[in-house]
């Protein structure tokens, strides 16, 4: 008598659990509609966009498994109402073909945290980072968390011989020694613009860093950024993987309704200000124009959004196919790594590094001109 109760029990509690998580999945997918200067919520549930999708998918299929087409429509139905969203957090893209072959080059974007390994911090010989940077074969390098090129206490590792390898590679250096800790090393001509004259000196000169560069006769405006983080401690980061019991899990939650939770929101009010006023100097740039860097946002947050509707498009968005994680560290595996462009130009493809030396892996773009 007993089985024939607790089925139709088990069968009801995991429709309601499926339909929470179908539910969650279209909030946490326009969750950057909702501005963090009131709501936090929404802009964390947008952080899980990518893994309630795929939940939601395959819970959907176990339903359509076991024959109850209602609920496991219910999961489709929930993927269709989100997918203005989820095109760009989980896209459907695919790599192009360069139309003229002349007219293309690639960009590398890389938070290289000072060239610190964090795989081997006591390592004696080498620098990874910077050696995949040499072998690249990236035209331009748009590097994140450099601040002195020339202090050996920051970068460790970093010899003559590698510095003269990359001179050799990527004859023009840019970016103030102690002015910011955005980078950027290319093959072409390149020039910082001051930034002070695009926003009026409203703006947080380590966030981002403005550069005309000569591409093959085609004029080029970069933007590079490294945006707020959510500076956490080692010890708030690790609110996820310490989860392994029911009383590990009853802590997190109490340290995320803590510290944890004031300092994402703050980062995502801090994003939001500096996203609006790069916004005022992106309208006083003309012609091709490429935004890239350490975003610590993910595709669809309100910063993110906010840089779309000013007219730039995403190129992962435009040929990648899947969610894709930046961020490697404490089980954040976050897409919080960003290549905008407009104007004059046509995305190819964007490929993820594998290296781990750094807490972000290495992005590199190919675009052609189109003009």
């Amino acid at each position: 008598m007993f089985i024939p109760v607790v089925k139709p029990i088990v069968r009801t509690i995991l429709r309601i659990v499926s339909i929470l998580i179908f539910i969650l999945t279209i909030f946490a997918a326009y969750g950057g509609r909702f501005t963090p200067d009131f709501f936090t919520l929404p802009s964390i549930l947008c952080l899980t966009a990518p893994y309630l999708a795929v939940a939601t998918l395959i819970i959907s299929i176990l339903w359509f498994i076991g024959g109850k087409w209602i609920t496991g429509g219910l999961g489709i139905l929930s993927l269709v109402a989100s997918w203005s969203a989820l095109a760009a957090i989980t896209p459907l893209g695919f790599s192009k073909s360069a139309e003229n072959p002349a007219n293309t080059f690639t960009l590398l974007t890389y938070n290289i945290v000072h060239g610190i390994d964090q795989q081997q911090e006591d390592a004696q010989e080498g620098n990874r980072s910077f050696e995949y940077v040499l072998h690249s074969g990236a035209d331009i390098v748009c590097l994140q968390e450099v601040k002195d090129w020339d202090d050996p206490e920051e970068i460790p590792n970093f010899t003559r011989e590698l510095r003269d390898s990359l001179r050799a590679v990527y004859p023009y250096w840019a970016g103030a020694t102690g002015a910011s800790d955005t980078k950027v090393l290319s093959k072409f001509p390149v020039r910082e613009i001051r930034a002070g004259s695009l926003i009026d000196n409203r703006f947080d000169p380590y966030c981002y860093t403005f550069y005309k560069i000569d591409v093959k006769g085609h004029p080029l405006t970069l933007v590079n950024i490294h945006f707020k983080s959510y500076n956490l401690t080692d010890e708030e980061r690790r609110v996820v993987t310490d989860v392994k019991n029911v009383e590990t899990a009853k802590e997190s939650v109490r340290e995320m309704k803590g510290t944890i939770w004031s300092k994402m929101g703050e980062g995502f009010r801090k994003r939001k200000t500096d996203v609006e006023n790069l916004r005022t100097a992106l309208r006083k740039i003309d012609g091709p124009l490429i935004v890239c860097g350490d975003f610590n946002d993910v595709p669809e947050s309100y910063s993110y959004r906010l840089l779309r509707d000013e007219g730039l498009k995403d190129a992962y968005a435009q040929t990648g196919f899947g969610p894709m994680i930046t961020y490697n560290q404490h089980l954040f595996w976050f897409h919080i790594d960003q290549i905008f462009y407009r104007g004059g130009l046509r995305p190819l493809s964007v490929k993820k590094g594998k290296l781990k030396s750094s807490d972000h892996y290495p992005l590199t773009a190919e675009f052609e001109f189109n003009r």
